[in-house]
């Protein structure tokens, strides 16, 4: 779907305003890790493997026998080519689909309806996991783990977070006496912005994920500095009042999570869980993952192939089979090598970049408050993926990448506003928060 959407994309007249600068750079560089995957999985011939990654030669020199049974004796840099295959598919399609949503989502009737869209799938399935969930147990959604599903509800609280600064912060259209109508639908909009947050803040909440929960609270307390520090820096015309305004609403919303939750959330932080993976345990896993990295130092073991990578390195103390780093960058280290990680986190830094710069100047208007959105996306996930793998989930890796190439094109539908470039298609300017 991803890359139907991107063919659509390129279908649009020539005369469109081009993306800017670094949403094209983060999008290279997706595209450069599904290229490094598609590198991994190339035939080569022994002496070049054995120059480019000494220990994926020697990992198909000791399996020379098996490989030459099954018809395929040539050599990779990959140590297990079909999880490299579908991860390269998904470095691909992440890319796609950002660079459809950049690119697509061109007006703001556009744009909120892909955030109704997508905040009423994230709610209810939040409802059915609330639903379904077992007596004082962790809600886990349709994903296997509790700790995924709240990186995926994350990116719905920061997307929230945007729809409440709209809802709270708005102006009315012309300059004057504030009409009762337009009062009426302003206190409308904000207690629906609150209840909306205040929901996907509980839901996360009842997730128990300890590296969930802090990302969330991280996220929403710089997203709030962003919010009321930028408006009272950028813009002279916006009064005190509005900022509390925002921040009485956020209150609102954090008092409607303690009360529907009550300790529990707190309590899981003073709890251990035998199904998680205790502190001393992550560490001594980072520590031999980079023990692993060490054989595999430019190029990477292959794209998907970190369980293969840390099994020759794995301790005693580590029992069971171990598929993952819980650490986005460092599983990418392992298994991209220097190259996927200084792509990863270079894809990563241009576009948070260029949506803290966007957010600081638009924060007064709703592609500002889009902008700011999918900032906090960007933060969540990576705050989260310090202690997980948020992005070897491809509903969260498209997700992610969906959100924050609405954002960028709320940005150049906010430069187009402006007067400083062609017109969008379809581009509705009339509205206004």
């Amino acid at each position: 779907m991803a890359l139907l959407a991107a063919g659509a994309m390129a279908l649009r007249r020539k005369h469109d305003r081009p993306l800017p600068r670094p949403a094209r750079v983060t999008a290279a560089c997706l595209l450069a890790i599904g290229l490094l995957g598609l590198f991994q999985l190339m035939p080569l011939s022994p002496g070049l493997v054995r120059t480019l990654s000494p220990a994926s030669a020697e990992v198909y020199s000791g399996a020379a026998s098996i490989f030459a049974a099954s018809g395929s004796s040539a050599p990779r840099l990959s140590i297990a080519p079909s999880e490299t295959r579908a991860v390269a598919l998904l470095a691909a399609s992440t890319a796609a689909a950002f660079l459809a949503a950049a690119s697509l989502l061109v007006s703001r009737s556009r744009r909120r309806l892909f955030a109704g869209v997508l905040l009423a799938s994230m709610a209810g399935q939040a409802a059915w996991a609330v639903a379904t969930q077992q007596e004082a147990g962790r809600v886990s959604g349709p994903f296997f783990n509790p700790d995924h599903f709240a990186g995926y509800l994350g990116i719905g609280l920061s997307l929230a977070f945007g729809g409440l600064v709209v809802a709270l912060t708005g102006r009315p259209h012309q300059r004057g006496p504030i009409h009762a109508a337009w009062l009426e639908r302003r206190l409308a909009a904000g207690a629906l912005g609150v209840l909306l947050w205040g929901f996907f803040a509980a839901a996360l909440a009842l997730t128990h994920s300890r590296g969930g929960m802090l990302a969330a609270a991280a996220t929403t307390l710089f997203l709030a500095g962003l919010a009321i520090g930028a408006r009272a820096h950028r813009d002279q015309g916006i009064r005190s009042a509005q900022r509390a305004t925002l921040a009485a609403g956020l209150a609102l919303g954090i008092l409607f999570v303690v009360a529907a939750l009550g300790s529990r959330p707190l309590l899981r932080f003073l709890s251990t869980d035998p199904r998680d993976l205790g502190a001393d345990t992550r560490v001594l896993l980072w520590t031999h993952a980079l023990e692993a990295w060490k054989s595999y130092p430019v190029f990477g073991s292959g794209l998907g192939t970190f369980r293969e990578a840390f099994r020759v390195v794995q301790p005693r103390e580590l029992v069971g089979l171990v598929e993952n780093a819980h650490g986005d960058v460092l599983q990418l280290l392992v298994t991209g090598g220097a190259i996927g990680a200084l792509l990863g986190v270079a894809a990563w830094v241009a576009l948070a970049i260029y949506l803290l710069r966007g957010t600081l100047l638009r924060i007064r208007r709703e592609e500002g408050a889009f902008a700011l959105a999918g900032l906090g996306t960007l933060v969540s996930v990576a705050l989260h993926g310090l202690v997980e793998f948020n992005l070897s989930i491809p509903a969260t890796s498209a997700t992610l990448a969906l959100v924050a190439g609405a954002a960028v094109a709320a940005l150049r539908d906010a430069e187009t506003m402006a007067g400083r470039g062609p017109a969008s298609t379809g581009s509705d300017t009339t509205a206004t928060p």
